[in-house]
């Protein structure tokens, strides 16, 4: 793949953060302290030395002194990595321009070295799971600008540190896909959940005034995978804002882990915001992460409304005959490493096929313009902003020649002499020619590894021999 090892998603950022020093002692390039790594640490330890890899941060904030009513103090927090399973919340404290300092002088990604920290348990009152970032340590790292050092780490596990920059915080499947998070999400609205995406679309950074006159900054992005062409993505913080706009979209694939999602009224469908406890993972390298990849490459998208397609080959071209014991082990070898996506032929029987269940599991309603799948929680119209349906319905919920179309989409299992494979998907005009029925307009667990029907066509015998 392209981007497999690639490192450098930050560098832009980095590389324009001016090198001010602070005004209290600190040590460059620390290397000779004796470091205790994170999962050896617990409340216990006295003044220890950490270090690692700055997973996320926040903008500095001011907070009023409760040692010393009318002063002001400053803080700041990050994530602190060193291992895949180890990392913790960091919050310094300070003076304004301390904290400041800290804040420009280090970057989401940088290597660093803490000493002279303290290690406390976490609260009890359920703060650090609210606002901070989940973390499976059971104490946080407190920095004082008095007391404490911190520089870039360049010892002998700089590049073990960096290597985690690629690793995802969370198992490699445990993410929703975004057409569950469109049909069933009001149920999830507020809730804090995972993603794997692709970037598509990265909108401009735009200055925002809020109603107490704070002055902020707002940037929408556009996501993907598999089963939805378009989701909004929408981020507050100014750092992640610029490493945002260093993406490139359908090249940059998102592990988002507690990204907070809710119900949009005004766009009638579910968004995703980037909060203080979202963490992201850039071009994860997993086997999701690389088919996801394929797979965005694979599209063909129109400029006008984003419309998706997949370049599949025409059906003349696909001649390949195999058996159900063949794609079985085909299959299961694509749960273990990323390989190309297969076309062939199956002469086989239709063993299981239930059109009688759940009306859910068997239709599916698009948008008739951008063939985005559409669902009864938003009233089957089509939420898509880069569509001219999606628009026209964010401003009335009465626009004429916006109805869904509708098509199959059944789970069916196929059987021959070598086997059955069961979860093959029969899918709109292919499930349309089989049944022979026309669909009329009336108003889980996913798999990884998908099997779909491009035709479906009977045989005689002599086919068969």
């Amino acid at each position: 793949m392209a981007w497999t090892g690639r490192f450098s998603d930050f560098d832009g950022i980095s590389q324009n953060v001016p090198d001010r020093r602070a005004k209290y002692p600190r040590s460059d390039n620390f290397t000779n302290s004796t470091v205790t790594k994170l999962e050896d640490l617990h409340p216990g330890v006295t003044n220890p030395t950490v270090a690692g890899m700055i997973l996320t941060k926040d903008t500095p904030k001011c907070i009023q002194s409760k040692k010393n009513p009318g002063t002001e103090r400053y803080l700041m927090s990050f994530v602190l990595r060193d291992s895949p399973s180890c990392f913790v919340n960091v919050t310094c404290w300070g003076t304004e321009n301390g904290i400041k300092d800290i804040a420009t002088k280090f970057s989401i990604s940088d290597i660093v070295q803490l000493t002279n920290v303290q290690v406390q348990p976490k609260s009890y009152d359920g703060y650090d799971d609210k606002f901070k970032p989940s973390t499976p340590m059971s104490f946080n790292i407190t920095f004082s600008e008095n007391h404490s050092n911190i520089d870039h780490y360049m010892g002998p596990e700089s590049d073990v540190f960096r290597g985690l920059q690629n690793v995802p915080i969370k198992a490699n499947n445990d993410y929703y896909i975004l057409e569950d998070v469109i049909a069933h999400g009001q149920n999830l609205s507020g809730e804090h959940i995972n993603l794997l995406t692709v970037v598509k679309k990265i909108g401009p950074a735009k200055d925002i005034i809020t109603k107490t006159g704070k002055k902020t900054r707002r940037c929408e992005l556009k996501l993907m995978d598999e089963t939805c062409p378009s989701f909004a993505l929408i981020l507050w913080d100014s750092d992640m804002i610029d490493i945002a706009q260093s993406w490139a979209p359908l090249d940059t694939v998102l592990f988002i882990a507690d990204v907070r999602v809710s119900y949009d009224d005004f766009r009638s469908t579910m968004v995703s915001t980037a909060d203080s406890k979202t963490i992201f993972t850039v071009n994860p390298d997993t086997l999701e992460a690389h088919s996801l990849y394929q797979f965005a490459h694979s599209q063909t998208f129109d400029v006008e409304d984003g419309t998706s397609g997949q370049s599949d080959p025409p059906l003349e071209n696909i001649t390949d005959v195999y058996t159900v014991s063949q794609l079985i082990n085909m299959k299961n070898d694509r749960a273990d490493q990323w390989k190309p996506t297969v076309y062939g032929v199956l002469y086989v029987c239709l063993s299981q096929f239930d059109v009688d269940g759940d009306t859910n599991r068997v239709l599916r309603y698009r948008c008739e313009k951008c063939r985005q799948t559409v669902t009864e929680n938003t009233g089957f119209f089509c939420n898509n902003s880069t569509c001219s349906n999606g628009i026209l319905n964010a401003f009335s919920s009465t626009v004429d020649n916006t109805q869904p179309s509708v098509e199959y989409s059944v789970s069916v299992s196929w059987s021959d002499h070598t086997g059955t494979i069961d979860y093959c998907h029969l899918d709109g005009e292919v499930a349309h020619g089989m049944i022979g029925i026309k669909m009329s307009r009336s108003v889980g667990e996913s798999g990884k590894v998908f099997l779909r029907a491009l035709s479906c066509q009977p045989v005689g015998t002599k086919d068969l021999q």
